[in-house]
């Protein structure tokens, strides 16, 4: 059996992280949903992402650069001369696109229904890969959640792509992988940050949910539970 970085750099080589990425999540809430009083809810939140190709597709030239086509004569009639007419050229590109739906985890606190923290394992196309403008929209969501005093969880398991951590948590920025949380606080808000390279294990992650309110996001054993529900080892090592 694969290591747990092993099999995560396997997924994402493979392009079957939009897969992966949504068995991880929901061994989570499952691990998460009897850690929270009552009076909170776990929900899992979608929205689907076009997927743009990175390269130009190839262009195919339909028509010539310049066609010519005889205006029709109608019959019995001797026209005094041909008209010509011309047209430019027709081009015409098939791009290829590719839809998925991407999922995190909201915590809300009933009855006022007010989200209280959100957790989300970033996607390739988070990060920029294949689509900015999802990685711009990404981070319009994130800053309003901490705008609104959300207490956030976000976990990059991807090796490729820009590491996009708080300023105050650069360093993260040198390891492979990294997690941080933001915690919001009388007023304050506070960050805390794991990284992990590729012979250590998977942190077992501290989120604070609301006020004294925790619970225990166990990265390694929500991942073991994902691999056995898709037996995701054998899918990678016959990819």
């Amino acid at each position: 059996m694969l290591n747990s970085n092993l099999l995560l750099a396997r997924i994402e080589l493979a392009g079957l992280w939009a897969y992966f990425h949504k068995d991880w999540l929901l061994q989570l809430r499952s691990l998460i949903r009897p850690q929270l009083p009552p009076e909170y809810r776990l929900f899992v939140e979608s929205e689907a992402i076009l997927i743009a190709p990175g390269e130009r597709a190839a262009a195919a030239t339909v028509l010539p650069d310049v066609s010519v086509a005889r205006e029709k004569t109608v019959a019995g009639s001797t026209p005094a001369r041909t008209e010509m007419t011309a047209t430019v050229a027709v081009i015409e590109v098939e791009e290829t696109r590719e839809t998925f739906n991407k999922y995190w985890l909201v915590i809300r606190r009933t009855p006022e229904n007010l989200v209280v923290a959100s957790l989300e394992i970033l996607s390739p196309s988070n990060k920029g890969l294949g689509n900015r403008f999802d990685q711009e929209k990404h981070l319009r969501k994130r800053d309003s959640l901490l705008e609104a005093g959300v207490n956030v969880l976000e976990i990059d398991a991807l090796l490729r792509g820009q590491r996009m951590v708080p300023a105050p948590l650069s360093d993260l920025s040198r390891f492979e992988r990294n997690a941080w949380a933001a915690v919001h606080e009388d007023g304050r808000r506070k960050l805390r940050g794991w990284g992990w390279n590729e012979p250590d294990p998977l942190p077992i992650v501290t989120w604070v949910v609301e006020g004294d309110l925790e619970v225990l996001v166990d990265l390694p054993l929500a991942l073991d539970q994902a691999r056995e529900f898709n037996r995701w080892d054998s899918l990678v090592q016959s990819s």
